[in-house]
């Protein structure tokens, strides 16, 4: 991996996150060892809804966002990387 500035390890939510907002300085590499990125947790994550998984505070935040979960909202066109 000869010519990066930085390697980020894990191409979940978070790492590609990472990368994503690293490379905007840096030459970045991001590594994954799965088929797919996202695959282990951030692949969970995103595709279940259980209001019963985790602590209390966990549980809180899962049904405060029921709503945008049922029904996504588009991408808001302020966003830019």
């Amino acid at each position: 991996m000869d010519g990066f500035d930085i390697a980020v390890i894990g191409a979940g939510m978070a790492g590609a996150s990472a990368a994503c907002a690293l490379a905007e300085r840096y030459s970045v590499v991001l590594v994954e060892r799965e088929s797919q990125p996202g695959y282990h947790s951030t692949g969970r994550s995103a595709a279940m809804y259980v209001e019963t998984y985790g602590n209390a505070a966990v549980r809180a935040l899962t049904v405060a966002g029921r709503d945008l979960f049922r029904s996504p909202q588009p991408a808001s066109p302020s966003i830019s990387w």
